[in-house]
This record gives C-alpha cells, sequence and structure tokens, in this order.
C-alpha cells in the first residue's frame, strides 16, 4: 500500500505536461520541494502516537515507552553481524533480483517519455498527457500485490508458497514488453507498458516484504539496504547500457531483456 505513494507521484509529474518544457520543470521542482512540508504535517495529525496522549499517569507512561522501545526476544538471542548477514544466502538472493529486476522500472521512469517521443513521435505535451497511464497500472498492482499474498495466506496457504506465487503472478504479465516496440500504434505500446509496469508492482509489493520475512528483527532494515542496494547499482549500469544501446540500434532489445528480466528464475 504505502509504496503505491511512489506511483501515485510518479502519476501527477508525468500527467502535469505543458507546452513549455520550462514552465514544466520549474512547477514540479517548486511544487516537490514543498509537498513535503504538507506531507508532515498530515503525518503529524493523521498518525497516532505510539503512547496514548491521554487516560495514562506519567508511571505508566514510561513503563508503556519502555515496552516499546524493548528489542524482541528475537533481536536479543542473536548479534547484528553486518558481514555475515551480507554473505548469507537470502541477502545474497535479494540482492541479484533486485539487481536483476530493478532496471525494468529505472527504463519506464527515465526513459520512457523520450522513446514516446523519439520512437513515436510524440511532443512533449502529448507525452505528458498520455505517459501517467502505466503509473496508475502501477499504484493499482502494488495494492493488489500485496493483498494477493494475504488473500493467499488466509486461505491457509503458507508464507513462503502465498509470497511466491503472488511473484509469479507479476512476472508473467511482464513479457508484454517485448511487444510494445512491435504494435502498430502509440496507444498499444502505453498499453503493453502499462502491463510491464502492474506486474513489476505485483511482484516488488511482495519482494519488498521478504526482508521482514527472512531476517531478525534487528537485521531486517540492513538486509533491506542492501537488497536496495543491488537495485541501485543495476540502474546506474542499466541506464548506461540503455543510452549506449538505443544510440546504436534501437528500443527493441531494451524492451526484450525487460520482459525476460523477471523470469530468470
Amino acid at each position: 500500500m504505502f509504496n503505491a505513494g511512489s506511483s501515485l507521484g510518479a502519476l501527477w509529474r508525468a500527467h502535469g505536461g505543458f507546452p513549455n518544457r520550462s514552465l514544466r520543470v520549474a512547477l514540479s521542482v517548486f511544487l516537490y520541494r514543498r509537498s513535503g512540508f504538507v506531507w508532515l504535517v498530515l503525518w503529524l495529525i493523521i498518525t497516532p502516537s505510539p503512547v496514548p496522549a491521554v487516560g495514562l499517569p506519567p508511571a505508566k507512561k514510561a513503563v508503556w515507552r519502555i515496552c516499546l522501545l524493548s528489542p524482541r526476544p528475537d533481536a536479543l538471542k542473536s548479534k547484528r553481524n553486518t558481514l555475515r548477514l551480507l554473505r548469507s544466502r537470502p541477502c545474497l538472493m535479494l540482492i541479484l533480483t533486485r539487481f536483476l529486476t530493478d532496471p525494468v522500472i529505472y527504463f519506464i521512469l527515465f526513459w520512457l517519455p523520450r522513446y514516446l517521443e523519439k520512437g513515436r513521435g510524440f511532443d512533449i505535451a502529448t507525452v505528458g498527457k498520455y505517459a501517467w497511464v502505466p503509473f496508475f497500472f502501477g499504484g493499482s498492482g502494488y495494492i493488489v500485490g500485496g493483498w494477493l499474498s494475504g488473500r493467499l495466506m488466509r486461505a491457509g496457504w503458507s508464507l513462503p508458497r502465498a509470497r511466491k506465487t503472488a511473484m509469479l503472478v507479476g512476472a508473467c504479465f511482464m513479457p508484454a514488453a517485448m511487444l510494445a516496440p512491435l504494435v502498430p500504434t502509440a496507444g498499444l505500446a502505453i498499453f503493453a507498458v502499462s502491463f510491464v509496469v502492474f506486474g513489476h508492482a505485483v511482484w516488488v509489493a511482495n519482494l519488498l516484504t521478504l526482508p521482514a520475512d527472512l531476517f531478525h528483527s534487528n537485521e531486517v532494515a540492513t538486509g533491506s539496504g542492501f537488497s536496495g542496494m543491488g537495485g541501485s547499482i543495476s540502474g546506474i549500469l542499466a541506464n548506461l547500457c540503455t543510452g549506449y544501446v538505443v544510440m546504436r540500434y534501437s528500443y527493441q532489445p531494451i524492451f526484450l531483456l525487460a520482459g525476460l528480466m523477471h523470469r530468470w528464475r
């Protein structure tokens, strides 16, 4: 659910197309810089305090805070060892998974407007008018992916089976990327890309929960950080390679790889 917010922001940015590129960039920067303060105020208003503000005497409030700040039993039993965690099979597999699959969404985020402009003949205003559609599908995919694995577990499926099945469902949407540069119209290309973004969102909604499933409570943040590092490094390399391939050949090899990367296992 929370990751759908990233697609919501990308949807707003893509839909906010202006004929004047400079005006569009300036307005986006202005609004983004100030939207964080608006969200901070809303967060403070709608998020309840973990310690009840009223109804408890000071002594009981102190006990409540101690209980909240105390580590869980599994954290006490296992002392965190960052190098051991990094060398562990679950952490290495998460890093490799993010390394292989994150470039797909980076490609959509950074290269879709350029593809629509150069490959489909859109001007900047038309890009802004239609490029929001895949991100709408992405936001829906994050919600569906989380709901699907939860629904399977409530039906009696084991946690690993439910997660893997939901991720498999998301991966099945990814080959639609291979159709994007081949279909005759821009509308069909955007529809194919929307399938890709939806499938990746279903996949990621479950992938991001795996550190909490695999690691002790005092290792979750570190394991999640390592996996995100793998995705970020891959994003850097993939963007460099995408530019080279597009300049020398076309977008078709990139869409082909995007359709296959989630099926490496």
